[in-house]
């Protein structure tokens, strides 16, 4: 049985940043369960434990990268929702490889709480008309 809320997981390794999207994230989505993990290897155990509808993903971390994360992600299932952030917004290579990997979107730090809530709102919506929003994937049936 699916769960009732969607799950989303903050994937930084600066606590404050954790905090700061934490906050604002529950300040206006009000019905959903929001992770924390610290760095990317932290990341891939809470992604294979609970299977988050919506991931924001910083790139730069240490041990793995969001690069390396992302890749797995996407090998796993390519429909989560990973919302790619980083500080170094000049590498625009670096930007269109998250995408070409399959990242949802791209939020650049620092972010405003208004972009925030956008990306995040429209990963969620994607996933509720995908006929996912709140529960548990159901595998991708190959041909």
């Amino acid at each position: 049985m699916g769960r009732q809320y969607p799950i989303m997981l903050i994937v930084d390794d600066s606590d404050s940043f954790r905090e700061f999207a934490k906050y604002h994230i529950k300040t206006d989505i009000k019905f959903i369960t929001i992770l924390l993990a610290k760095d990317g290897v932290e990341c891939l155990q809470m992604y294979k434990q609970y299977k988050p509808d919506v991931i924001l993903l910083d790139w730069k971390m240490p041990g793995l990268d969001g690069i390396q994360v992302l890749k797995a992600i996407m090998q796993d299932d390519a429909r989560t929702k990973v919302i790619m952030t980083t500080a170094y917004t000049e590498d625009q290579e670096l930007l269109n490889q998250m995408m070409a990997l399959g990242a949802f979107s791209f939020v650049p730090k620092p972010m405003q709480r208004v972009n925030l809530l956008k990306v995040v709102s429209d990963a969620l919506r994607e996933r509720k008309n995908m006929g996912m929003y709140g529960q548990t994937p159901k595998p991708i049936l190959s041909e």
